[in-house]
């Protein structure tokens, strides 16, 4: 589903893609200085994607929500833009 997307240099942790109707659908974690995490999920009626540094998921550094598949690979793509920013 994320195929297209360059995480580099984070690693994929978790991807279950193919059940879209589970709280943890994909994860990606960078450890260069400091821990950043992507985090995709389904909350009942909407995807979320968040941006988490140093494991404070109270505090995210970005927060997404959409219903549309699309849109979500869109915000997928948009965060990993954003980390790719923040730890260059």
């Amino acid at each position: 589903m994320f195929d297209d997307i360059d995480f580099s240099p984070g690693l994929i942790a978790y991807n279950g893609t193919e059940f879209l109707d589970q709280e943890d659908i994909f994860q990606v974690r960078y450890n260069y200085g400091m821990n950043i995490i992507i985090d995709v999920g389904w909350y009942r009626k909407e995807f979320a994607v968040v941006v988490i540094k140093d494991y404070d998921w109270d505090n995210p550094l970005m927060e997404k929500r959409c219903v549309d598949l699309n849109k979500l690979h869109d915000l997928v793509q948009e965060c990993s833009e954003y980390v790719r920013e923040i730890i260059a």
